[in-house]
């Protein structure tokens, strides 16, 4: 746990403020150098620990912690505690693979994915469209959760063609790694387009995700072909926790 300042030592109180600056912000700001450093998992001072050492109240306390999620650097957990986050960049670029569990994995974090549904079904015609299907073509809809080292971080609902492999269905119901699933079926998968917003999820969403309340969150959409036939074979739209997930764009050579 990150130690609580002593009354005796420097304290937000004691820094010089801005003209116009909120005493929780200036708080905030303080303990946001404090735990530039910390691990991630690391257990911030309680709201009472924090005014007593501070010298402010307990409700601006309480409004320091707040800020400090809303910028996605702590994460709380009711009846744990306050602990430092851990964000892991998702980099976008013309060149990376569209595999979830690889690009989690070359940041640094240990990624997971367990299946929450497989249906076969008639596609909505906006995923009709994206995937340029037949009106009379099914696809394959798969909703999954991934995790990244043991925390809940994005659901993704993809819908493929049904037409891909008569055994998709079965094989993507066992888990593991998507993109080598579409390998082993003869596809050289690769991104077409993507996009990401922040958006409000639904009701379902942030129940799946374990977020409180509806703050807006990553909603990314994205269309992956078959690199060799050009055949688009994967559509899918994926909702991300901004403080486990920050996406990174790049593009173009950095100097």
């Amino acid at each position: 746990m990150l130690e609580p300042t002593t009354p005796s030592g420097p304290t937000a109180a004691d820094a010089p403020l801005d003209a116009g600056v909120a005493t929780y912000v200036a708080v905030a700001d303080y303990l946001q150098q404090e735990i530039a450093t910390a691990e991630p998992g690391q257990r911030l001072p309680s709201e009472h620990e924090l005014a007593a050492s501070h010298n402010i109240s307990r409700v601006t306390a309480r409004a320091a912690l707040q800020e400090l999620e809303r910028r996605h650097l702590v994460r709380r957990a009711r009846g744990a505690g306050t602990f430092v986050a851990r964000r892991i960049d998702f980099a976008l670029n013309a060149h990376s693979a569209p595999s979830w569990s690889e690009t989690i994995r070359r940041a640094g974090g240990v990624p997971e994915t367990k299946i929450v549904s497989v249906d076969l079904m008639r596609p909505p015609s906006d995923v009709r469209t994206h995937l340029e299907l037949a009106s009379a073509a099914k696809v394959v809809r798969l909703v999954r959760l991934g995790y990244v080292d043991g925390l809940v971080a994005s659901v993704t609902t993809t819908h493929m063609p049904a037409s891909l492999a008569s055994d998709l269905r079965e094989r993507v119901a066992f888990g593991g790694s998507l993109y080598q699933t579409l390998q082993a079926i003869g596809c050289q998968p690769g991104r077409l387009w993507n996009s990401a917003t922040m958006e409000v999820p639904d009701a379902e969403v942030a129940a799946l995700l374990k977020i409180e309340g509806r703050p807006p969150i990553w909603r990314s959409e994205g269309c992956v072909i078959d690199t060799v036939t050009q055949r688009k074979i994967e559509f899918g739209v994926s909702w991300s926790r901004p403080d486990v997930i920050r996406y990174r764009f790049e593009f173009g050579q950095k100097p």
